[in-house]
């Protein structure tokens, strides 16, 4: 059956059995990231954003639409960042060295209109920067992306003045499972969405004073995508903040560690999932969230895992210690990796720009609640 999914059913289960390849383009030690697709330049930067009322200061990294002028390249993550994930993933010392971004530092934004906002999620032990070419496809593609990195969530935060905060764990390591998923959604609702409302306020804010920013961010078209935990957080802050008017869904969890108790999240919004045919398949998982029933997209990748939808795979097969790189595997990786921002960027076109989503509206198979 071919058709438009928002027409043709609640829910929608596209088993994709191959995706676009793309040249990884793959340098012995080292490469660069797949090159963006859509017709901007990509300009970034990293802000602190500090919340007085919580104590809580965050870092905060910022892809965008870039204009024409001359600014330095970015490196992929900064050299205490990428320490710190070296030594949790077993990569070689310095990996971040060999990597190369698209994106220009405090290149000029690109003139004309405001451009649609989509909020970045982490997952939780990592940094933003792995979603690096999630951001760059999206800001090229006309979307100014804000990624908060959330202490003590993420694995590392290395802030301008020289310290750092570091994961640690926010449950009872002794708890059951139960106990310690409901601790862990706790942190969800009053940390993590605590911190998604912060960042829109703060983006309203820089949208009339802050005179780089200003009148560049359209916070009347604002998303949210997060892999992993950071697919809970987007999916309650879709659900608890009216600014927000679509998300996606990383195979992520709603509670992690409630897997025998799932409490679904009625998100009633335009919502994307992708999920590991090993996500999908597990009955307490696989219909975790309910979104608005003529948008809801429900998209199993095949021959993913859970970080298939970060760039950690191709880091692991380029840089892991001791591991020789092997051009097959990482050719299947990268295209695991363009086929999940080409359809989280037509998921955003078609709801934050009222364009189309072509390859999300091709109904492989339907599937009523």
């Amino acid at each position: 059956m071919v058709g438009k999914a928002a027409v043709l059913a609640s829910s929608i289960c596209l088993v994709l059995l191959s995706s676009p390849s793309e040249a990884s383009n793959a340098a012995k030690g080292g490469f660069d990231l797949p090159q963006p697709n859509g017709h901007h330049a990509v300009g970034t930067t990293t802000v602190v954003l500090g919340d007085p009322n919580r104590s809580r200061d965050l870092l905060v990294t910022m892809w965008y639409p870039a204009g024409d002028g001359i600014s330095a390249p970015a490196p992929y993550m900064d050299p205490r960042t990428a320490d710190a994930l070296a030594k949790e993933w077993n990569l070689q010392p310095d990996f971040q060295r060999l990597v190369r971004t698209h994106a220009r530092i405090l290149a000029p934004i690109a003139e004309g209109d405001s451009f649609p906002v989509v909020l970045l999620e982490h997952g939780s032990g990592v940094v933003p920067a792995i979603y690096t070419i999630l951001a760059e496809g999206l800001a090229s593609s006309g979307f100014i992306v804000v990624a908060t990195n959330h202490p003590p969530d993420s694995l590392i935060s290395v802030y301008p003045d020289g310290h750092e905060l570091r994961f640690r764990p926010y449950w009872p390591a002794e708890a059951d499972r139960r106990t310690q998923g409901v601790a862990i959604g706790k942190f969800a609702h009053e940390v993590l969405v605590a911190d998604v409302r912060f960042i829109l306020d703060q983006l309203q804010e820089m949208n009339t004073q802050d005179h780089f920013w200003r009148g560049h961010l359209d916070l009347a078209k604002v998303g949210i995508v997060g892999h992993s935990m950071g697919g809970t957080t987007a999916a309650l802050a879709a659900q608890e903040d009216p600014r927000i008017l679509a998300g996606v869904n990383l195979d992520g969890s709603t509670y992690p560690g409630m897997n025998a108790d799932v409490r679904p999240i009625g998100v009633r919004k335009p919502f994307l999932f992708l999920a590991t045919l090993e996500h999908a398949s597990d009955e307490t998982h696989a219909r975790e969230y309910i979104g608005s029933e003529s948008n809801t997209y429900y998209v199993v990748v095949t021959g993913a895992h859970h970080m298939s939808f970060t760039d950690g795979d191709l880091l692991d097969n380029r840089f892991k210690s001791g591991v020789k790189p092997d051009d097959n595997i990482f050719e299947q990786a990268l295209r695991i990796s363009v086929l999940t921002r080409s359809l989280v960027e037509e998921f955003f076109v078609k709801y934050l720009k009222a364009g189309v989503a072509p390859a999300l509206d091709v109904v492989v198979q339907v599937e009523k609640k």
